[in-house]
């Protein structure tokens, strides 16, 4: 079975995406059969691509094919202000290449898409997953499916040939300048154009480390903070928040964050103990936070942004209320002093 990856080569002292490449490849050839593809974006001295050619993995050489319409649909200035902080977009096109999968590949009805921090832990067979009409995905946060209203795209079963007609309506959106209002960049635009079609990828193909510990797990998806990682360099919308969510969402289960980032380090090569003692020491220091727990369940979390929501709009109508009172005041003091 096919398996696509994509890839912008990452900046030189980012050791954190080179490595979770190295993981991801050393794992699906270790316990996979998959025939791996990568679409990449970058220099052929690379030090990833010494890692491509390592793992024998099929080479694309690619750069997203609407790339030239990122910064229309995406202004620094809207960046800045809504993600408050700068990302530039070589890193944001190296996630949308995944769009153009469906053009790129001519042969097969059906291949697997993966994000590059992934673990590979059984292999994976096109026989035992569901034949989607458009693709199959598993869900973002939750591991609750009868709360599934977002599905995560690190990891997706493409149907090819449907999948064109889908990633076109997205690159008609991005070249009149859309911007999508589902989510963040392309995994926002393919759940506003999927979701409703989407059929279940059975959660063992894209497990997440906090959801506990699965033995039946195929995939291993090291979603939010990365191994080695910290909330600036872990991902797009990486935050304090963001992480106590992902993990105090599911307190019981947090001892498999701790399992994986252990088989982590241990396919690496590397000596993890430093930077997991520092990772639970942060989470302790979040769990003692009381103004962190207001994201650990999804209910409070939606009434905790309607809150906010209310309060910013009332102190807009208090400031508008005193604005007025004080011109009623300053209009009077004129009329009596023209009275006088």
């Amino acid at each position: 079975m096919k398996c696509y990856l994509a890839l912008t080569a990452p900046a030189d002292e980012n050791d954190i995406y080179v490595n979770l490449l190295e993981v991801a490849l050393k794992s699906a050839r270790l316990y996979t059969t998959l025939d791996l593809y990568v679409l990449y974006d970058g220099p052929s001295n690379h030090r990833c691509c010494k890692i491509l050619y390592k793992y024998g993995v099929n080479i694309i050489n690619h750069r997203f094919s609407h790339y030239k319409y990122m910064e229309k649909v995406y202004p620094k200035e809207w960046m800045n202000n809504t993600l408050k902080k700068s990302i530039d977009y070589d890193k944001i096109a190296g996630t949308f290449m995944r769009l153009d999968i469906p053009f790129i590949e001519t042969e097969e009805e059906f291949v697997l898409y993966v994000d590059i921090d992934v673990i590979f832990m059984k292999d994976i067979q096109l026989d035992e997953l569901p034949r989607p009409e458009y693709l199959a995905a598993a869900p973002e946060f939750l591991k609750d499916i009868s709360k599934m209203e977002y599905f995560n795209a690190g990891i997706l079963l493409l149907n090819v040939p449907n999948m064109r007609k889908k990633c076109q309506q997205i690159f008609d959106m991005m070249e009149r300048g859309e911007r999508n209002q589902s989510g963040l960049f392309d995994q926002g635009f393919l759940n506003q154009v999927c979701f409703a079609d989407m059929e279940l990828l059975p959660l063992e193909y894209n497990w997440k480390p906090y959801w506990g510990i699965n033995d039946s797990a195929r995939i291993i998806h090291m979603h939010g903070m990365k191994p080695g990682g910290t909330v600036v360099n872990s991902g797009f919308g990486m935050s304090d928040e963001a992480l106590c969510y992902t993990l105090y969402g599911h307190p019981e289960d947090i001892n498999g964050y701790i399992y994986y980032i252990m088989i982590y380090y241990e396919l690496l090569g590397a000596d993890g103990k430093r930077w997991i003692s520092d990772f639970i020491s942060k989470n302790v220091l979040l769990i003692q936070s009381d103004k962190k727990h207001v994201y650990c369940d999804q209910e409070v979390k939606k009434y905790y942004n309607l809150y906010i929501k209310y309060m910013k709009k009332t102190k807009k109508y208090k400031t508008l209320t005193m604005a007025i009172f004080l011109l009623f005041i300053i209009f009077i003091g004129v009329f009596v002093y023209v009275s006088i």
